[in-house]
């Protein structure tokens, strides 16, 4: 006669296997069929269907944060109301492959020699971290249904509120986690590359395909051969080992899921969950209370017949009593959700030589944390089913969990960035695995690089720029460069360096124009846009601000030679007849010789021979006669036959080179502010000229508080700032710390600034620079700033829109980029 089961009882119960007796590999996965929304069906009416996690920064958080963290987790494992399974996955990754994807794919025959190196530099970075598998995050849920459409009803009914509950996870304005449907090509894929790891990059598994042919997926995903023992099984060529967590510690502490996942071999960390019915769990403790009680009784009453009538049950029972019926009062007055859980731990290694080397690791971490480990002796198969995220339990050592103690077992670990196509920023500290990051997915493309004095700013910034000039055969970098250091990457990587020197032939006309495809709209846009910057270079000379009148004049000045050379421009390009056409103004026929006849010359050419130089500004506020604009002439006087006449030439250089230094270091003092502002105009007009040919700019700025320490030229920048990503930019600020910002006379603007960058990279700081970044950067953990504390050169922390990961970009000092990086 069977015994009467209690509810309790029910959910200790093992899921039954498909097949008990195996006769083929097919039999092993207890999966009855599969659908196309990448629901398996399982055995007794059940359902699962498995949906990815992004990891969340865990472990760069202080204690108080984590305490919040763990909190929230515990509410959002309350909103899942059937049957989960949570899995930190290390799956199998073919080592060519996966460096394939780390590597850079230069197309370009002249930079295949940098992506050789650079690659370089990567894989060896990579293999000394030993890493070559990322940790994914899986949440399997259970439920049963009378068929696949109620199955899919139930999914859809109680998806919504439990992503709701992981994205609301992230504490302090960080990002929380973000639950993804897994679909069944993938989930399929990910079996299939499980059990066939030698085959994971020559077969994609395709539902329709297979649909269409037949196929029976049992077919597709069991491997040659299995094997099982009583303590490991074979799976092919490879073997495995299934644990299970036999013994908890007194204490849980919220590093355990972490350290045993931290394997470096195909494994998946499972912890199975069985929500337990609230009447009948409690309806189970008040069952072992009264057991307990009665057992004291007895002990009392044994105790009474050996005329021992002072004598009391034993310390142990009653100590037991007196926590059960704390429980109870528990379970009554908290809002807890309780549960059955089994944490199990599959391994999968080459050899059993290796399988036993992670064995000893394994034992070694889980008893630093008081845990006990025992293989499933005799149920190798059912761990399997297990502890792979199929929500299927044929194995079973429960121990009761109330949600909090649950969330103790926390499996998200650290953030990562991991972006296709991305540019290489070293290894993430915490997990060690490649950062790869592209800037065009933020928002903002906008970045600064903070740090120390010899803490690698410019190492980092060239090793992002030699990365970009890789991958990329179409966007341009152009560096500021005020000391002249990146004089030797630029004849490296064959950029043009043009250099404000006096004594040299190079000249750049700031009023350089574009007007092919503009018509008068655009025009006026144009002409607003160099009248303000005439604007600021006479303000400039002038040391003061222009009047209203003076700036009508200005204004009225630049409309009319732009307007006169837009006229001629398109004469000469047969876009407007000569009688329509404005007169041509006598000191421009004089000096120019202009033909109105139709130019042969490519549009390039014609900005270089045609656009007006300073001369003609000045000339024109000659020609108006009245003593105001004579006086706004004669301070335009030292841009036409002054020490500043190199900007009254047409620009012989060039700007079309994809790599681009402007050297600031031989300017002289006198000459740096009118130099800057010239050179700024320069680069925004080659920044909107990219745009209009679709090409990305890079605009790094080194010494960037320089810049800023200048009010002419800081508003400028943060004009640029503002608006260069609507012009397909990306501008990087350098400096040395944050002092430097704070301390320069545009320190207001730092704000602005800080709230349209959403890019930072935090070389070793100093104890005061720390402090004011993390005023101003409040989301971050202060125990993530921990990493930029006298940080090793080359190592910090990047903060990449709400993702903040600590970075190590070092080097062999004896490879071919640091040579080129190195300032030293």
């Amino acid at each position: 006669m069977k015994s009467i089961k209690t509810t309790y009882d029910k959910t200790k119960e093992k899921d039954e296997p498909l097949c008990s007796n195996l006769q083929k590999t097919q039999d092993v996965f207890s999966i009855v069929s599969i659908d196309r929304s990448g629901i398996f069906e399982l055995t007794e009416k059940r359902y699962s269907k498995q949906y990815s996690l992004t990891d969340i920064n865990f472990e760069g958080l202080t204690s108080s944060e984590k305490q919040e963290l763990i909190l929230s987790y515990s509410k959002v494992l309350k909103t899942i109301p059937v049957r989960f399974q949570i899995t930190c996955a290390n799956e199998y990754v073919d080592k060519g492959e996966f460096e394939q994807t780390i590597r850079y794919d230069c197309i370009d025959a002249s930079k295949k020699k940098l992506s050789s190196e650079l690659n370089k530099v990567i894989l060896d970075k990579v293999n000394s971290a030993k890493q070559g598998l990322y940790q994914h995050l899986y949440l399997t849920l259970t439920l049963k249904a009378t068929d696949i459409e109620d199955a899919k009803a139930q999914f859809i009914s109680i998806e919504g509120a439990i992503k709701a509950a992981f994205i609301g996870i992230g504490g302090n304005g960080a990002k929380g986690s973000i639950l993804r449907s897994v679909g069944i090509n993938e989930r399929m894929q990910s079996l299939f590359n499980f059990t066939h790891p030698k085959k994971a990059n020559v077969y994609k598994y395709d539902f329709d395909d297979e649909f269409n042919s037949l196929s029976d997926f049992s077919d597709i995903i069991s491997p040659n051969s299995f094997r099982f023992s009583n303590e490991d099984f074979g799976m092919g060529n490879r073997v495995g080992r299934v644990y299970y967590i036999d013994t908890f510690p007194n204490s849980l502490e919220s590093d355990i899921v972490s350290m045993l996942s931290k394997i470096n071999a195909t494994s998946y960390f499972s912890i199975n969950n069985e929500l337990l019915e609230l009447s009948g769990f409690k309806q189970e403790v008040s069952r072992k209370y009264l057991k307990v009680g009665m057992k004291i009784e007895g002990e009392k009453k044994r105790n009474r017949n050996n005329n021992d009538f002072l004598a009391d049950a034993s310390t142990k029972l009653l100590n037991e009593k007196d926590r059960l019926d704390k429980f109870l009062k528990e379970i009554e007055t908290e809002d807890e959700h309780y549960f059955n859980t089994t944490c199990l731990i599959l391994i999968v290694a080459e050899s059993m030589d290796e399988l036993l080397e992670i064995e000893e690791k394994l034992m070694n971490s889980a008893s630093l944390k008081s845990i006990v480990l025992k293989p499933c002796f005799s149920n190798q198969k059912e761990g399997i089913n297990s502890a792979y995220p199929l929500g299927i339990q044929e194995f079973k050592h429960v121990t009761n969990f109330s949600s909090s103690c649950l969330a103790m077992l926390m499996p998200f670990k650290t953030e990562e960035l991991n972006d296709k196509d991305g540019l290489y920023y070293g290894i993430n500290q915490i997990s060690q695995n490649a950062i790869r990051a592209k800037k065009k997915d933020l928002k903002n493309h906008n970045g600064l690089i903070l740090g120390q004095s010899g803490g690698g700013k410019s190492a980092f910034a060239k090793t992002e720029m030699i990365s970009t000039h890789v991958i990329s055969n179409e966007d341009q970098i152009i560096v500021v460069d005020p000391q002249g250091e990146y004089k030797d990457i630029a004849r490296e990587l064959g950029g043009e360096i043009i250099s404000f020197d006096s004594g040299k032939q190079y000249y750049l006309n700031p009023l350089d124009v574009d007007f092919k495809d503009v018509d008068l709209n655009d025009l006026r846009e144009i002409v607003s846009n160099k009248s303000d910057f005439i604007l600021s270079l006479i303000g400039t000379c002038l040391k003061r601000d222009l009047t209203a009148q003076e700036q009508g004049i200005v204004d009225s000045v630049v409309e009319k030679v732009y307007s006169r050379n837009y006229s001629i421009r398109k004469r000469l390009n047969g876009e407007i007849s000569e009688e329509k056409a404005q007169d041509i103004p006598e000191y421009l026929k004089s000096k120019s010789e202009i033909s109105v006849e139709q130019t042969t010359l490519s549009n390039k050419e014609q900005i270089k021979t045609y656009s007006p130089v300073l001369q003609d500004i000045y000339q024109v506020l000659m020609d108006e006669g009245s003593k105001e604009a004579r006086y706004l002439a004669s301070s335009m006087e030292i841009f036409v036959n002054g020490s500043l006449n190199l900007f009254n030439h047409k620009s012989n250089v060039d700007l079309d080179n994809k790599f681009v230094v402007f050297d600031l270091s031989k300017m002289k003092d006198n000459l740096r502010i009118c130099c800057m502002l010239i050179m700024m105009e320069t680069v925004r007009d080659r920044i909107r000229w990219n745009k209009s040919s679709d090409i990305y700019t890079h605009l790094y700025i080194d010494e960037f508080h320089e810049l800023l320490s200048v009010p002419q030229v800081a508003d400028f920048v943060l004009k640029l700032w503002k608006e260069i990503r609507k012009m397909q930019g990306i501008l990087c600020g350098i400096t040395q710390n944050m002092s430097d910002l704070l301390n320069s006379d545009s320190s207001n603007k730092l704000e602005a600034i800080l709230s349209n960058t959403e890019f930072f990279a935090l070389l070793s700081q100093s104890t005061l620079d720390k402090e004011k970044i993390m005023k101003f950067l409040p989301n971050i953990s202060p125990a993530m700033f921990n990493y930029v504390d006298n940080a090793e050169p080359g190592c910090g922390l990047i903060i990449f829109g709400t993702i903040t990961i600590p970075f190590d970009l070092r080097m062999s000092k004896d490879s071919y980029i640091y040579r080129i990086i190195n300032t030293d």
